[in-house]
């Protein structure tokens, strides 16, 4: 809800998708659609609404194929598997959940959460094993993200030097082998504060 309100006072509609949800969203901008529970729902409005966006936010599920598709920017946030990032994206910002080892009190690097292997039904079981804890974004961290994606596209965003070596010691941790489109990125504020786990 602040990233979308944060949009909203950018002078954009924040809509808020969804064919099955929990429950409605609650934001006093006039700017912020819940389309989800509003009764206008379709499937090709999904798709209207996929394809024609300034860009895209979501978490890892299906319904990022649609501006995938379009070409249309996503900011992807709370995803898990670190070694299934969409690299095909063409303009993409990535933020993910960090694992908390309950055992050691601390999070995992990320160089270890990429040689997890997990997603399958004996998920559960491994972070059982393991002691492991999801932490899901924080409403900061996904603002922050979303801001920087407005300012990317707005040609407006700073990045500095040490923010490109954040970027390049990110993704020296997937090999010299790991392909990715030239404009997706990590969140650069994601790895400001996440510095420690960029081993």
């Amino acid at each position: 809800v602040p990233a979308a309100e944060e949009m909203a006072s950018r002078g954009y509609c924040a809509v808020r998708m969804g064919a099955v949800v929990k429950e409605g969203i609650r934001s006093s901008h006039p700017r912020v659609i819940d389309y989800a529970t509003g009764g206008g729902r379709t499937d090709f409005n999904d798709v209207y609404i996929g394809s024609h966006c300034r860009f895209f936010l979501c978490s890892d599920g299906g319904m990022s194929s649609i501006p995938e598709m379009f070409r249309i920017p996503v900011v992807y946030v709370n995803w898990t598997i670190i070694f299934r990032i969409s690299t095909w994206v063409l303009n993409g910002l990535f933020i993910f959940k960090k694992f908390y080892l309950k055992s050691e009190n601390r999070f995992m690097i990320f160089s270890k959460m990429l040689e997890l292997d997990f997603g399958d039904k004996d998920t559960n079981r491994i972070f059982a094993d393991l002691k492991l804890e999801l932490v899901e974004n924080t409403p900061e961290e996904i603002q922050a993200v979303t801001i920087e994606m407005d300012e990317r596209l707005n040609g407006t965003w700073k990045t500095t030097e040490e923010d490109k070596e954040l970027q390049e010691r990110f993704w020296t941790l997937f090999g010299p082998d790991k392909l990715k489109s030239p404009d997706l990125r990590i969140g650069t504020e994601f790895l400001r504060q996440n510095q420690e786990l960029l081993k």
